[in-house]
């Protein structure tokens, strides 16, 4: 058994190609199953989100594997192989639960370290277990994956580091350990940047959340909430005058506000650049540029962890690994398939002496096919010993399977081998 990853994600796929190769979540269940008929596929989970499309899987073969799963994305999403070929991803083994155990902890992803993901790839385990996709393998993998990144984000913090502008500056409010339940808040200009930061502020309890824009309707998905209110641009000084803090992230290109038209304690936060707030050595003012050292620094912080937590990704394959040697029926499994092949061999073999006049191509068409039904054949009872290598009778199953099927006799054999020769030196 082979752990097998086949994906695409945004680092080297165009997004006119990633938006293509894209499974909703009503199609979920039905590509899990699709896939799970595929040659060589034991288990599988999809992972699919807005920057990534991945396969993992466990296969008895790894070249088939690679072989189906490509097919099965491209007939899935009814695009030619030769087109989704150049931007796929193949991983093994140890590389796979490598990318995995990076993917759940934002190492993988755009912004480095955010927790969504987290959410995104617990999900997609669900819902292969759910679907009955999953085995004793992938159940491991989930479970130490999933616990390894709960551990990263409460050991590293990775996500506390803020990734923009906005939450920078918000982070910096918080560092002043206000009584936001006694503030007001104003934010000038809702834009892309007012916007995000009207969402960080709306899960702080200020009292009142004051929105100027100059066009007024931008404020209207943020009314629900009782304590919103929106202003004109007509209304500026006004509303700046009842703020303890302030935010002015709106595009003015001159200065449109002044310490005489603010509260004297006021905190104010100009995120503009040209500037929009006449500094003033009386005014609690942070600027785009004091911010903007202030990400960079995070930034670097991020960078740091990022090191450390991709050095603790490497123990958990060695914990994996440990966990892996203990199952015993890996060469049990890989005996199954030796017997199968050997089988198929003879079978050909014996075919070609009885029809001699069979060309090259009808030697080749008949050798596919065969093996094609030798592994349908063993597919089903390999599947179902790797699931009775847990549990509490696993070495009773494993002894049972092995005596029914005559496997195990060529270790025993060498044992028994070794055994005499050392009699005779004796």
């Amino acid at each position: 058994m082979y752990l097998l990853y086949v994906g695409l994600t945004h680092k080297e796929t165009p997004l006119s190609v990633l938006e293509r190769v894209h499974f909703s979540d009503e199609e979920r269940e039905d590509a899990l199953q699709a896939l799970a008929k595929e040659k060589s596929v034991l288990e599988n989970v999809i992972v699919s989100t807005c920057n990534r499309t991945e396969l993992y899987l466990v296969v008895d073969q790894l070249h088939t594997g690679r072989y189906y799963a490509k097919h099965f994305l491209a007939n899935w999403f009814q695009i030619e192989v030769a087109d989704l070929e150049p931007y796929l991803l193949f991983k093994e083994n140890d590389d796979v639960l490598r990318h995995l155990l990076r993917v759940s902890i934002g190492l993988e992803s755009k912004i480095l370290g955010e927790t969504q993901i987290l959410g995104q790839v617990k999900q997609a385990f669900l819902k292969a277990q759910e679907a009955g996709t999953t085995g004793v393998i992938l159940n491991e993998v989930s479970k130490q994956v999933l616990t390894f990144a709960k551990r990263m984000h409460d050991e590293y913090r990775i996500n506390a580091r803020p990734i923009s502008i906005g939450l920078t500056a918000m982070q910096q409010l918080d560092n002043l350990e206000l009584d936001y339940t006694q503030k007001k808040i104003a934010i000038i200009g809702l834009g892309e940047i007012g916007q995000l930061v009207t969402k960080y502020a709306l899960k702080k309890p200020f009292s009142d959340i004051m929105l100027v824009n100059r066009t007024i309707e931008k404020a209207s998905p943020f009314l629900e909430d009782s304590r919103v209110s929106a202003h004109s641009w007509e209304e500026l000084a006004a509303v700046a005058k009842q703020a303890d803090v302030l935010f002015s992230a709106v595009k003015a290109g001159e200065y449109i506000l002044f310490a005489s038209m603010m509260k004297k304690d006021v905190i104010a936060f100009d995120l503009c650049l040209p500037r929009t707030i006449h500094p003033n050595s009386d005014l609690q003012l942070y600027n785009i540029e004091n911010l903007t050292n202030q990400l960079e620094l995070y930034q670097a912080e991020r960078q740091q962890i990022a090191a450390k937590i991709a050095d603790e990704v490497e123990g958990e394959l060695i914990k994996f690994d440990e966990w892996r040697q203990q199952l015993g029926i890996v060469p049990l499994i890989r005996e199954i398939r030796e017997h199968a092949i050997q089988a198929q061999e003879a079978a050909l073999e014996s075919l070609n002496r009885k029809l001699p006049d069979l060309t090259p191509r009808e030697q080749k068409q008949i050798a596919k096919h065969m093996k094609s039904i030798v592994n349908q054949i063993i597919k089903e009872p390999i599947l179902q010993l790797k699931e009775m290598s847990i549990g509490e009778n696993a070495a009773y199953d494993i002894a049972l399977i092995s005596k029914i099927f005559g496997l195990g006799k060529q270790k025993e054999e060498e044992g028994h081998d070794r055994h005499q020769s050392g009699n005779e030196k004796q």
